[in-house]
């Protein structure tokens, strides 16, 4: 089976389990997890979508990058385009967010993505409203942008 019929079949299986549930795929070369808060017969709504990997142990801050460039310019088909933010050397951590955020009468969401030396690629979305720190709300994909994330990131490690 390909990544993209993996994720299908566990939407499906959280679709019938009322919704709620946590996806988990195991790929060539790593492991994609989702919390998922919400899924249907169209589309899904997910609290953060990790894709874990040994194949990222051993890169530098210029690897990372590189690899976070790569997924920001396939991730095009998100609601705001994604940009790096920081790099931070320390942490080997590349962070990026939605360049620019959308506004809203709430204030303003944005994806974030963080690229770690430790093998983790993480995608949220954060809610910050004025006055207030910013938390994570659940991000509204359809079932087809799930899976192709998910591709995406497979396909960027490589």
């Amino acid at each position: 089976m390909t990544t993209k019929q993996d994720i299908e079949r566990e939407l499906t299986r959280i679709q019938n389990q009322n919704g709620l549930g946590r996806l988990e795929v195991d790929t060539p070369s790593g492991k994609l997890d989702a919390a998922l808060v919400a899924v249907d017969g169209i589309g899904c709504a997910f609290e953060s979508l990790t894709y874990q990997t040994d194949k990222l142990a051993a890169s530098t801050v210029k690897d990372l990058k590189k690899l976070s460039d790569a997924l920001t310019a396939k991730l095009n088909y998100l609601m705001e385009p994604i940009s790096a933010v920081e790099l931070d050397a320390d942490s080997c951590t590349v962070q990026c967010r939605s360049n620019p955020p959308q506004q809203g009468e709430d204030g303003r969401s944005y994806y974030e993505l963080l690229v770690r030396k430790g093998g983790d690629i993480i995608l949220c979305r954060y809610l910050k409203q004025p006055g207030q720190p910013r938390h994570t709300i659940p991000a509204h994909v359809t079932r087809e942008v799930l899976a192709r994330l998910g591709e995406d990131f497979v396909a960027a490690v490589g």
